[in-house]
């Protein structure tokens, strides 16, 4: 997949895309079915299948608020999106001259004479242009008018409510895993490289391996049931991220013992794929104590962890 950073203005050139307009943060369920039908738009008459996104968050420049916290990072996004088709992804960094665009301007500059679209999917909640104005209806009249077509994707409903990336955050949030999973179609995953901690972990006879994560939302404190990717393998796992109140540590520290492995991978990328948490962090009194904890969590895990990730 060819990725496009646009500052100003895209200067390649598309021959009548299928393009999918949205931030797909979490490339949730609901973003795939859009993202599906763009790809099977693009096949249908052999042309590229494009997907078109911001950064930053465009709440961050027009609200100046703090940064949305991210359920993906740019490169699992990219990655997801890959794997599911898409040929090109364009990321317009967003600024408030770019948010001044009415809807008009920002379908014939960016759309059309950009793009040159020819499909457009969007979410039945998309919106676009200054003041958030232009709606999927917009899109659609001057679709007639300008001669593209516009394919309005219902939302996905799970539990009576619309699947959406801000109940995905408060799920993750509130360390409710699976909820957050069954709404994204995956494992909700964290990655980093693997870095030297205390050694504690080897010292219990569970050698952990800690990781610095990427930037991005991560669940709360505690204890989960986990996959592990290192070196092309898909290992179970049990992942901690807190301060190991039994030593008292004042970082927030994140650590993944991986079931039946004894293999050296200082300086490897591990990704992590939460399947569920199993507790909160607790104060041991002392090693002997938390050594009968971790045994409970492993087995917990052995009896969790028989299906394997969906995006590994």
């Amino acid at each position: 997949m060819e990725i496009i950073r646009v500052r100003e203005k895209i200067y390649q050139r598309f021959d009548r895309p299928a393009v999918a307009l949205g931030n797909f943060d979490g490339v949730h369920l609901g973003h795939q079915e859009i993202l599906k039908r763009t790809v099977r738009a693009a096949a249908a008459q052999s042309r590229e299948a494009v997907v078109y996104t911001f950064d930053p968050h465009p709440r961050v420049v027009l609200n100046k608020a703090p940064d949305v916290p991210r359920i993906t990072s740019f490169s699992e996004r990219a990655e997801i999106l890959e794997h599911l088709g898409i040929d090109v992804l364009v990321v317009a960094e967003f600024t408030l001259q770019f948010a001044a665009q009415s809807p008009r301007q920002f379908v014939e500059n960016i759309l059309l004479e950009e793009l040159g679209a020819e499909d457009i999917f969007i979410g039945e909640n998309y919106r676009f242009g200054a003041g958030r104005a232009g709606t999927p209806a917009t899109l659609k009249a001057m679709s007639r008018e300008m001669g593209f077509r516009v394919n309005v994707v219902p939302s996905l409903i799970k539990g009576d409510q619309r699947i959406s990336s801000s109940r995905i955050r408060d799920h993750l949030l509130n360390g409710e895993i699976r909820q957050a999973n069954e709404l994204l179609g995956r494992e909700f995953s964290v990655q980093g490289k693997v870095i030297h901690g205390h050694h504690r972990g080897r010292q219990l006879g569970f050698p952990t391996a800690n990781f610095k994560p990427e930037a991005k939302l991560h669940p709360p404190e505690g204890v989960y049931a986990a996959y592990c990717r290192v070196g092309g393998k898909i290992c179970p796992a049990v992942m901690n991220i807190g301060r190991n109140p039994t030593f008292k540590d004042r970082r927030v520290s994140y650590e993944v013992h991986i079931l039946d492995f004894d293999h050296d991978i200082y300086g490897n990328t591990i990704k992590v794929f939460l399947v569920e948490k199993l507790r909160g962090e607790k104060a041991f009194n002392g090693p002997e104590e938390l050594v009968a904890q971790i045994r409970k969590d492993v087995e917990r895990c052995r009896g969790i962890l028989t299906v394997l990730p969906q995006f590994p």
